[in-house]
């Protein structure tokens, strides 16, 4: 079988989820298949990459990037440079397809199936976002379908042949420190009409009280929550984090492939229980963001219908 190729970028603040991410592939790849990482590193210590490098069952690349591209870019907490970094890969990572995922994933399934897509003459196959209706109309796109970047497999070749790289970088940083400017509003803008849209089980994005999804198939969605191949913690309340992660409801998911990796508790139920005693600081962060949740019909929605 063809070695299955991702790529991952990420610095030490989120080098344990990476690592968490790169467990639960390994967990579900089925015998036969072969996995490279190539780990494009934005700031990884010494401790960090012995880690990785200690990882069996696959192979481990890392990859150095050349910042320079990147001088002037207006980061911030939300958007590290790194962000930009997918926009790249080909350019780094000399292969025709690699399959790219965010860090703040965990994988439910052999990724066989998803490395096997047929890409045709479209620059990546990818997941609608849950806003996806809302950024098509807001950065003018004629397709009413906007993708997720967290996962995508990418045709490199096709990248290469037009030119995506330098394009693609060349807009963001014209447009840095603005919406404009950050990876995924670039690439919809370059790739309409050449996207393959996946199902949403490849990139579930479900947190129902403030992702407030537009899919037009509402059970297409409700199976890809009961049945996710691909988990995305989008958004702020990431399992790992205390009072934050017990309003996920996907925070088992997390933890499962957690204890399978060298940053294991000694003790779960202990971090569990602090989680929940610091809940008040989840719900004052939701009340802060939609002060008037309770009028708003979406809300009522999302937590009726899913």
């Amino acid at each position: 079988m063809e070695k299955i190729q991702i790529a991952l970028t990420y610095d030490d603040n989120y080098a344990q989820h990476s690592v968490v991410l790169i467990a639960s592939i390994l967990e579900n790849k089925t015998g036969n298949e072969e996995i490279i990482f190539h780990i494009l590193d934005g700031g990884l210590s010494d401790n960090s990459k012995k880690i990785l490098q200690d990882i069996q069952g696959c192979e481990i690349k890392i990859h150095q990037v050349d910042k320079k591209q990147f001088e002037g870019y207006v980061k911030s907490d939300y958007y590290p440079v790194s962000m930009l970094w997918t926009m790249i890969l080909p350019d780094i990572i000399k292969v025709e397809k690699l399959i790219y995922l965010d860090s703040d994933m965990v994988v439910n399934s052999s990724l066989k199936e998803l490395w096997e897509t047929d890409l045709s003459d479209n620059y990546v196959a990818a997941v609608e976002d849950a806003n996806g209706k809302k950024y098509a109309k807001r950065y003018g796109l004629k397709d009413s379908k906007f993708f997720n970047t967290g996962t995508m497999l990418i045709n490199c070749k096709k990248w290469l042949e037009d030119n995506i790289p330098q394009k693609a970088v060349e807009i963001a940083m014209k447009n840095t420190g603005s919406r404009w400017g950050y990876d995924q509003t670039v690439l919809n803008q370059l790739f309409e009409g050449k996207v393959k849209f996946l199902d949403l089980k490849w990139n579930l994005q479900y947190f129902p009280i403030n992702v407030w999804a537009t899919y037009d198939d509402k059970q297409e969605y409700k199976n890809a929550i009961k049945n996710p191949l691909i988990i995305h913690y989008v958004g702020d309340y990431k399992p790992w984090k205390k009072g934050l992660g017990c309003f996920n409801p996907k925070q088992q998911d997390y933890f499962k492939y957690h204890k399978i990796t060298p940053y294991a508790f000694t003790d779960y139920n202990k971090w569990f229980r602090q989680d929940k005693l610091l809940s008040y600081k989840g719900l004052a962060a939701f009340i802060k963001r939609y002060p008037l949740f309770f009028l708003k019909k979406q809300f009522w929605k999302n937590m009726f219908s899913i």
